[in-house]
C-alpha cells in the first residue's frame, strides 16, 4: 500500500481539487492521511465530505502545528509500507503513484523523485511523458539538492523506514529542507523520473510568495539547523550548507522602512558579521552574494 499523506491548512478553495486528483491514480493500492492542522475554514468539511464517500479517505484532525508537524502525525497515522506526500493547494497527475512506484522496483532504491510543474492559477500544461528513470548517485545527487532541486516532499515516493529517527522541526519555513538533508546523508541513491508528475500551482496565497513577516525567519534557523547537522554528519557538504544559509541571512538583512523586524534583522546580521569571513571564503557562495553580504555587514 501507499499512503498519501496530505496536511491541510484553510485549503477550502484549492482542496477538492487535490483530493480528487490523488483519488483518480492508475495506482490503485492507496490511502489518503489528511491531517486538518487546525483549519477555521470549510477544509474540515470538505475533509469529512470525501471521508464520508471514499473508505481510502481518513482524516484526523489536530489544532494549528504547522506542516512539518502535520507530516510527521500522518506519519504515524499511515498505515502503507510507501509514503508519499501532497500539498493541499497542487495536483498530481493520474500516473503519479504508478510511475515513482515503478521507478522504485527498477532501482531497487528507497526514494524516487518526479519533476515538478509550476504553472500559474487557471493555466493547463502539456506534459511529455516519454522519458526513462535514472539513477542518482551521491554526487549527482548531492550538486543537485544544492541547487535548491528535490527540496520538497511532495513529489517524491519513500519507503516508510527512512523517516526512522528523522528530525522535524517547528520552524515551519524551509522545513522540508531540513528533513530532505537527513534523508539524502542517509541514502545517497535515488530514482529519478524527469517527467512533471507533480503540479505545484503558483497563486498569490502561496506562503513561498508573501512578503517579510516574522515566521519569514524561521528559514534562518532551519539553516542553522542544518549547517550543524553537517558539521556532525556530513562535514563534505557543510560549505554547501553555509553558503545556503548565507543566503538566507542576505536576504533577511535587506533594508526596510518597517521596524517591527528590526530584533529579529539584528540576530541575523549578528550572525552575519560573526561569520562573514568564511562566507567570503565559501567556494559555493557567489561573488556578488560576498559583495551583498559584506553590505549587510555594515
Amino acid at each position: 500500500m501507499v499512503s498519501i499523506i496530505i496536511p491541510v491548512f484553510n485549503s477550502a478553495g484549492f482542496l477538492s481539487r487535490c483530493l480528487d486528483s490523488v483519488l483518480n491514480q492508475t495506482f490503485k493500492n492507496i490511502e489518503v492521511v489528511i491531517i486538518d492542522d487546525g483549519s477555521v475554514d470549510e477544509s474540515g468539511k470538505i475533509c469529512k465530505g470525501y471521508a464520508e464517500k471514499d473508505a481510502r479517505c481518513k482524516v484526523y484532525h489536530q489544532e494549528n502545528q504547522g506542516a512539518s508537524i502535520s507530516r510527521k502525525n500522518g506519519i504515524a497515522r499511515a498505515t502503507g509500507e510507501w509514503l508519499t506526500f501532497v500539498d493541499s493547494d497542487d495536483i498530481v497527475e493520474d500516473d503519479y503513484i504508478e510511475r515513482l512506484f515503478n521507478a522504485i522496483q527498477e532501482k531497487g532504491v528507497r526514494i524516487a523523485a518526479c519533476d515538478q510543474v509550476m504553472h500559474v492559477e487557471g493555466t493547463t500544461v502539456s506534459i511529455d511523458k516519454a522519458a526513462s528513470v535514472i539513477l542518482l548517485d551521491e554526487a549527482n545527487l548531492h550538486q543537485r539538492f544544492f541547487h535548491y532541486q528535490f527540496w520538497g516532499f511532495w513529489g517524491k515516493i519513500y519507503h516508510r523506514s527512512v523517516f526512522e529517527d528523522v528530525h522535524f522541526p517547528t520552524y515551519t519555513i524551509n522545513e522540508d529542507y531540513v528533513v530532505m538533508a537527513q534523508l539524502f546523508s542517509k541514502y545517497q541513491q535515488m530514482a529519478y523520473v524527469p517527467i512533471g508528475l507533480y503540479h505545484y500551482m503558483v497563486h498569490a496565497v502561496s506562503l513561498s510568495h508573501q512578503p517579510l513577516s516574522l515566521r519569514m525567519f524561521d528559514e534562518y534557523y532551519n539553516k542553522r539547523w542544518v549547517v550543524d547537522f553537517y558539521r556532525a554528519h556530513r562535514p563534505q557538504y557543510m560549505k554547501n550548507a553555509e553558503a545556503q544559509l548565507a543566503e538566507t541571512c542576505i536576504k533577511l538583512t535587506k533594508p526596510t522602512e518597517s521596524t517591527e523586524f528590526r530584533t529579529e534583522q539584528n540576530v541575523v546580521r549578528q550572525f552575519l558579521r560573526s561569520h562573514i569571513l568564511r562566507f567570503l571564503f565559501n567556494p559555493y557562495l557567489a561573488a556578488s552574494l560576498k559583495f551583498m553580504a559584506l553590505k549587510r555587514c555594515l
